[in-house]
């Protein structure tokens, strides 16, 4: 191993056993033992004391796996390197059948065999109309902000820069990353962006007589969402929602998080262009 790496981390899907079996064979036949630990992502923040000499974390699972991993490893700047076990598997690296060799690669092979993907993520601070800070989220792919069960729409007013721009009236609105506008933020009808830029895409989700296409953003850029009406609004980050509901006169302030989620690639930097529609199950008719 190189003098480089101090420590390798394996995070899994534990609800996955091929994932739980590949971990424990992969350190086995790494002989790595003494140079690495292992965790579920749901008890990842447990190893948190591990994270100051640990080189490089090894993801073992989905996309979604990924996601709940950073909530805790994106703290840290710890590069990661994902084998996919689950179905699309966009920010993944490797397949598990070339997982082994893949990981040898990285920490046996010469520094030009791979290079780091830095992608960029969002913050959301929630505050009362009091302007008291109550709750605060991040995300690598989306910020949420979704009216739940509630029958109603929300009144949604967006200013950015401090200039107002609209006022939705719609399901939810949401503001995705580069990286996440190949996910939910496609869904909703948003634009792809290559996942090398920090723009940030803003766009409602059903929206009702109001502004209905997704604006492109610069990375600088800073946003303020209103809520205006009564509607039981809920925010989340890639998923993983706020435990308060968000009342009328609260707004949630977004912009560029100071962490980034790193991942080990190898091979050429065009891939996402060369991979995209295979990876979001679009036939090639040419």
């Amino acid at each position: 191993m190189k003098s480089s790496i101090q420590q390798i981390g394996f995070v899994y899907n534990a609800q996955v056993q091929e994932a739980v079996e590949l971990c424990k064979s992969l350190i086995e036949e790494l002989k790595i033992s003494n140079n690495s630990w292992s965790s579920s992502a749901e008890l990842v923040i447990e190893k948190e004391k591990e994270f100051t000499q640990t080189s490089l974390i090894i993801v073992l699972g989905g996309d979604g796996t990924i996601l709940r991993s950073l909530r805790v490893l994106a703290l840290h700047n710890i590069p990661m390197l994902s084998i996919n076990l689950g179905r699309v598997g966009f920010m993944s690296e490797l397949k598990v059948t070339s997982a082994l060799e893949g990981i040898k690669k990285y920490i046996y092979g010469d520094d030009s065999d791979h290079w780091l993907d830095e992608r960029t993520m969002i913050d959301a601070g929630v505050f009362h109309k009091n302007n008291e800070k109550y709750a605060e989220t991040f995300a690598l792919n989306e910020i949420v902000i979704s009216r739940g069960q509630n029958a109603r729409l929300l009144h949604v007013e967006a200013i950015v820069d401090s200039a107002k721009l609209t006022t939705y009236r719609a399901d939810g609105v949401l503001v995705s990353t580069a990286t996440g506008s190949t996910g939910y933020a496609m869904a909703a009808g948003g634009p792809i962006i290559t996942p090398s830029l920090s723009n940030m895409v803003l766009l409602p989700i059903a929206g009702h007589m109001c502004l209905d296409t997704g604006l492109v953003l610069s990375g600088k850029s800073n946003i303020r969402l209103n809520i205006l009406n009564d509607a039981q609004a809920f925010i989340s980050g890639d998923g993983f929602a706020v435990d308060e509901s968000l009342e009328t006169g609260d707004y949630i302030l977004i912009n560029r998080s100071r962490y980034r989620a790193i991942f080990v690639r190898f091979g050429s930097k065009e891939t996402f262009y060369s991979t995209l529609t295979s990876r979001l199950g679009i036939l090639d008719r040419s």
